[in-house]
């Protein structure tokens, strides 16, 4: 028993062992499996862990960076106040006038400049005190000291920016380039922030890559100017749907600047901008948004009495007058208002609601106006008074309608149908169009009333009946299905009042048919209905803003950028302001540096000592392609003087001439007189000195003394010639020579054929009038733009203080700079076979026929004998 005992305790051992052995086994098994799953576990953790840590760091450095801007952005707001109350209310920080110096003579210029150099040594003290008053370096520091919160988020933003937050960089960006938050401008630097974000890794910005080409473009902060790389970037821009990059583009293809000129390409980018302003202008209150405040488009000569600090001619620009005088004029209709004058009471709630340069736009003032002239024109009842004059019946008329219009609209109030309809119709009871054309689309939409088209159709009719640009297009609209030619007709006169859904859809029409003519008409309309509908993206106001808070290098920034995206406005702005950087920082050897002290010349925009001339003679050329007045003269003295542009005086004097025969420019017909009198440029011709001389004291009354002057001048030279023996011209300086008297009259006989012709060709029906295109416009463009597009785009005065819009000529030639240069070769022969001769020969008894009577002639030799003995020194 017991081997057989022993022999099962064995086998229970062995078991156990076996047992043991095997949970061994399994529990190392076990344990491999387990650290295998918790190394994938860990693994997958890890990735895990660092997603959920870049999400949380980014979205930590979002939310720090939103509070810093937050935070900056209210700092801002406080000086900006500060500044405004410090420089809007004086008078123009922008120096148009020549000086006193540059109209005496050579040899005296020296002596007067060594005395101005004395006397600014002596009162140093004093000029750079006034200096810094209007160019701070650093306004927003002088005006309110940092609080530590402010300079913790100002570092915040950097500290990010460096780090390569594409967020970050753009407002670091932003803050270096326009010199927010009391921080030192720094163009240069700015644009390492913007190509930083331009140029990410997959997630590149679309605005950074505007700015980006925008610094090619004009060589802002030195950049090297590459209209290659700014097509580029541009481009790239658009393509993100940058509404201002792609009015840039746009502009580029129409003037055919750094790109070959295209319409189909300048029409596609125009036509985007346009439907995005439309349809941003359909989502205000009924009737559409309104149109953007007077100072948006402000023409900063104007506070200076023109690009010349005078008028130089017809079309020059006026003076938009100063605070002052606009504070006395509203104060004398405020004292007739209160008196009970109906007029000055009609006068300021138009001038609340459209809104001025020197006030803002106040719907709340306007109603307040509308209410006491309504209340006393109206009875209680909406019936209006009796025995009111003409006069004042008008005024009630436009009363009720701006009444009725302001309460649909809910400007000033809440918007009320029952009281708009009320007022509404007492307006078009008295044929008002404005309340016409409301109470069309309350018809229209059923606002208020039950719908009905009919009903909207006929108010439509009656308000374009009375003139009115909207109940036009409006009218037009609802005719368009059954009356083509005469929704037509009626949309062409709407667009020629200046209505911008009129131009949109006669864009639309021109758009959609064939032909160059077509194309360049659907681009003219294009081009106003985003040049005007811009609420989204024009840098305008922010420009005007910054002039007048006295940051002159912040506002010139936007007036480039405005420049480039082809406002006319822009580039004569931006023309002024780099003309102004120039003389004031000593970059002309003919203007002394008196702002260096202030540091505006640490601002300077475009930072070489020459570029600001080339940009300001690229502005002052595509401003003059686009008619706006004086340019083509300041083009010219670019020429003339030098300024960022080889000498010469050939194309100055092709300049002058255009600018004297397009513009009616007083300055230029005494420059082309000058240069003929000297032979400068020109041929010398004293008899033609005369001529133009003459034109000048006709054309320009601010002109007549200098000419005058310089008619005794002349005088005295052609004696002195004569007497020498040198060359005087063909025939005595009162007389006209026979060959001129004969081509002025070729030439007029020629003016009256072409007269005729085009009257006739104005009688060729239109061939697709549903399609917007004239067979007219297929054969000879330049007579259907300027029929067409030509009162569009020119525009009208609203007021004495409304600018006047960017005109834009298509049938001009395209703008040549495109290495912001410009060839004058065509236009120079041009200008010498322009007629010369007087626009009415009787305003010049002198310039008769050849020849006169014996007395006459006594008389002339009489008067030129002593004119040589008392001007005779005068060489």
């Amino acid at each position: 028993m017991r081997p057989l005992r022993r022999l099962v305790l064995v086998l229970c051992a062995v078991t156990v062992a076996m047992l043991g052995l095997a949970l061994v086994l399994a529990e190392d098994r076990r344990e491999t499996q387990q650290v295998a799953q918790w190394d994938k576990k860990a693994q997958q953790g890890i990735e895990v862990n660092v997603e959920e840590v870049d999400t949380a760091e980014q979205k930590e450095a979002e939310g720090e960076l939103q509070r810093a801007l937050e935070t900056l952005e209210k700092y801002e707001a406080q000086i900006s106040k500060l500044q405004w109350r410090k420089y809007a209310r004086r008078e123009s920080a922008l120096k148009t006038r020549r000086g006193v110096t540059e109209l005496l003579p050579q040899w005296l210029r020296g002596r007067v400049r060594w005395a101005e150099s004395l006397a600014s040594w002596l009162f140093d003290g004093a000029k750079r005190r006034n200096s810094a008053a209007w160019f701070p370096s650093q306004p927003a520091a002088e005006e309110k000291e940092k609080e530590e919160t402010v300079r913790q988020a100002e570092a915040t933003v950097r500290r990010l920016a460096a780090a390569g937050h594409r967020a970050a960089r753009m407002a670091a960006g932003d803050m270096l380039l326009y010199g927010k938050y009391g921080v030192a401008a720094d163009v240069r630097s700015a644009f390492a922030h913007y190509e930083g974000a331009a140029n990410g890794d997959g997630n590149d910005d679309g605005r950074a890559q505007y700015m980006v080409g925008v610094y090619y473009a004009t060589g802002l902060g030195g950049v090297k100017q590459s209209n290659a790389l700014a097509l580029a970037y541009t481009t790239q821009a658009a393509a993100r749907g940058v509404t201002a990059a792609e009015m840039a583009l746009a502009f580029r293809y129409a003037a055919g600047i750094g790109v070959e000129e295209s319409c189909a390409q300048a029409m596609a980018h125009y036509q985007s901008v346009a439907r995005k302003a439309i349809a941003h202008y359909l989502t205000g209150p009924p009737l559409g948004r309104a149109a953007q405040a007077p100072a948006h488009r402000a023409r900063l000569a104007d506070d200076s009495g023109g690009a010349y600090g005078a008028r130089t001619g017809a079309r020059a620009l006026r003076s938009a007058g100063s605070r002052a005088e606009f504070a006395e004029i509203v104060d004398y209709h405020v004292q007739r208002a209160r008196k009970g004058d109906v007029a000055s009471g009609a006068t300021l709630a138009d001038l609340h609601y459209h809104g001025h340069r020197f006030a803002p736009r106040s719907y709340v003032a306007a109603l307040a106006h509308v209410r006491r002239l309504t209340a006393r024109l109206f009875t209680r009842r909406g019936e209006l008074r009796t025995g009111l004059a003409p006069e004042e019946t008008r005024i009630a008329a436009q009363a009720a309608g701006m009444l009725g219009l302001m309460l649909l609209r809910g400007e000033g109030t809440a918007a009320d149908a029952g009281g708009a309809l009320r007022w509404l119709r007492a307006g078009a009871a008295l044929g008002h169009g404005a309340a016409l054309n409301a109470l069309g689309v309350m018809h229209q939409h059923g606002i208020g009333v039950r719908a009905s088209a009919d009903r909207a159709a006929e108010l439509f009719r009656r308000a374009a009946d009375a003139g009115h640009s909207g109940g036009m297009t409006n009218h037009a609209l609802a005719i368009a299905a059954t009356q083509p030619q005469t929704a037509l007709a009626s949309l062409k006169r709407a667009a020629a009042a200046g209505h911008i859904l009129a131009h949109y859809h006669l864009a639309e029409l021109r758009a959609a048919a064939p032909g160059a003519a077509a194309c360049r008409l659907a681009v003219a309309s294009y081009r106003f209905v985003a040049e005007r509908g811009d609420w989204l993206h024009s840098p305008l106001g922010a420009a005007h803003s910054f002039y007048e808070r006295g940051r002159l290098a912040a506002s010139t920034v936007d007036y480039v950028r405005a420049a480039e995206m082809g406002y006319g406005v822009g580039q004569l702005n931006s023309a002024l302001l780099l003309e102004r950087t120039s003389r004031e920082c000593g970059f002309r050897s003919s203007h002394s540096s008196n702002a260096t002290a202030s540091g505006l010349c640490a601002h300077s925009v475009v930072g070489a000592q020459g570029a600001h001339e080339r940009l300001a003679l690229a502005y002052w050329t595509r401003a003059a392609n686009q008619d706006i007045a004086d340019a083509r003269t300041k083009q010219g003295d670019h020429y003339f003087y030098g300024w960022g542009v080889a000498r010469s005086f050939e194309k100055a004097a092709a300049a002058y001439m255009l600018a004297a025969n397009a513009d009616a420019s007083g300055l230029a017909m005494w420059n082309v007189g000058w240069m003929h009198e000297t032979g400068t440029g020109l041929p010398r011709d004293l008899y033609m000195a005369k001529r133009w001389y003459d034109r000048c004291a006709a054309a320009n009354e601010p002109g007549k003394l200098a000419a005058s002057l310089s008619l005794l001048r002349l005088s005295a030279k052609y004696l002195w010639a004569w007497v020498r023996g040198e060359d005087v011209g063909e025939a005595p300086l009162f007389f006209a020579p026979a060959a001129a008297v004969a081509q002025e009259k070729e030439e007029k006989e020629k003016a009256e054929k072409a007269e005729v012709d085009n009257q006739e060709d104005e009688g060729v029906p239109e061939a697709d009038a549903a399609a917007g295109v004239d067979a007219a416009a297929e054969a000879n463009t330049d007579t259907d733009a300027d029929a067409d597009v030509g009162a569009w785009l020119l525009g009208r005065l609203d007021g004495a203080d409304r600018a006047v819009p960017d005109a834009w000529d298509q049938g001009r030639a395209a703008d040549h700079d495109h290495d912001l240069d410009y060839d004058f070769d065509h236009d120079y022969a041009a200008a010498n076979n322009i007629n010369n001769a007087d626009d009415d020969d009787d305003d010049d008894d002198d310039d008769g026929d050849n020849g006169g009577s014996f007395g006459e002639s006594v008389f002339v030799v009489v008067f030129l004998v002593a004119a040589a003995w008392m001007f005779l020194p005068f060489r």
